[in-house]
């Protein structure tokens, strides 16, 4: 590695730590709804909706940016955006409209940081040191979601506005990234000659991922729903249900290295499995320690999953491809989230299914299908791509 590794380590798991601020939106949504009485639930819904929508087509164009402008530039850019966006609703939150102009510009900046911070990483890391910082970065994401939704919680108990203060913790980070992060390569096609492709591989990966979140985002959309009608839980059981699913999704990031090096090429059908175990659990659990074991298994999912993504990018694709296909992996699992409670209810009407837990029934079903499939198409990338050289052994 770089003799200033460190650093640029630290850089990164920086930006990784605010990269999912537009979660915190959640927190508010009730204190919110009383400021707006007259809203509806949807419109309500969209505070948090539009950071997606703001992602979506940042993320897409991300990585592709990143062939012609400095990783660097646009990773400042996406902090810009998150602080910009966080100002927005402090200056004016007298309609819901400013609240989601705020909530597309967070979503926005995001949307850079996403795709860049798995580019950045391969482009800085090597072999061992690169899987370890596949897993922290997902780690430093679940950690940073999980801390700013604590102190979100109590700044929303003063003034629902002041959660909005939070998104300025991407200023700090843009010192850390101007002093510590390298420019970054410009992988042009013009310079190597070759038209800059996703490969085929790639966006079948790429697609199966996003297949996976969809079916994952069942349990965040239906578990409030599924433990109150089964009289399992209330509203603090599902926090601490959602609290775990992170928590677990962190360790797996801390622990990445050892996984990757077990499963390799596996590493996204032992996330598929993980996922599998915990639809099975959630639908057969007959008290709430079952739904925990649950929470256990879907965090190592997510946790693995995105880590995973990135692994399975680098091994297949070349330098110029790596960018661009993070992006349409991203983007995908985005769409997947979206479409998730669409996709997974018409499924569940079409099979007589009711409720949340006719959804869960209809997940678990298409996260054993996902299974089977990862497991042939990761024997086929096991067969087909070249052995991976590991350097760099700490």
């Amino acid at each position: 590695m770089k003799k200033n590794s460190g650093f640029i380590m630290f850089a990164i798991l920086a930006v990784a730590f605010v990269s999912q601020a537009n979660t915190i939106a959640s927190v508010m949504l009730a204190d919110i709804a009383k400021s707006f009485p007259d809203a509806s639930q949807t419109a309500l819904q969209y505070v948090m909706q539009m950071g997606m929508i703001g992602a979506f087509p940042i993320s897409l164009a991300a990585g592709f940016l990143a062939n012609k402008i400095p990783k660097k530039n646009l990773v400042i850019l996406g902090l810009l955006l998150i602080a910009i966006g966080g100002l927005i609703p402090i200056l004016d939150h007298s309609a819901l409209t400013m609240l989601y102009i705020g909530a597309a510009i967070v979503g926005g900046g995001q949307g850079f940081l996403m795709p860049l911070l798995g580019a950045l990483i391969i482009e800085n890391f090597q072999g061992n040191q690169q899987h370890a910082m596949m897993g922290y970065n997902t780690a430093a994401s679940s950690a940073g979601n999980t801390i700013l939704l604590f102190i979100a919680g109590a700044l929303c108990k003063m003034n629902w506005v002041n959660v909005y203060f939070l998104y300025f913790l991407a200023i700090p980070v843009i010192a850390f990234v101007i002093f510590m992060l390298p420019k970054g390569q410009v992988v042009t096609a013009q310079k190597t000659g070759a038209k800059v492709a996703i490969p085929g591989k790639a966006w079948i990966h790429c697609i199966l991922s996003g297949l996976m979140f969809m079916t994952y985002a069942t349990f965040t959309i239906n578990i409030s729903l599924y433990l109150d009608a089964r009289e399992l839980g209330d509203a603090g059981t599902t926090s601490l249900a959602m609290a775990l699913v992170t928590g677990f999704g962190m360790v797996s990031g801390l622990i990445f290295k050892n996984i990757v090096k077990a499963a390799k090429l596996y590493v996204t059908t032992f996330a598929a499995i993980c996922g599998t175990i915990g639809m099975v659990a959630v639908c057969v659990a007959p008290n709430i320690m079952l739904i925990y074991f649950a929470t256990l298994m879907l965090g190592l999912f997510f946790g693995c999953s995105n880590s995973g993504a990135m692994y399975v990018i680098s091994r297949m694709c070349t330098p110029e491809q790596v960018g661009p296909t993070f992006s349409i992996s991203m983007s995908l699992v985005t769409v997947g989230v979206i479409l998730s409670p669409m996709v997974i209810n018409s499924i569940t009407t079409m099979w007589g299914g009711e409720g949340s837990m006719g959804s869960f029934v209809t997940a678990m079903v298409i996260f054993i299908v996902l299974t089977v499939i990862s497991i042939f198409w990761n024997a086929y990338l096991t067969k087909v791509l070249p052995e991976e050289q590991i350097e760099g052994n700490s």
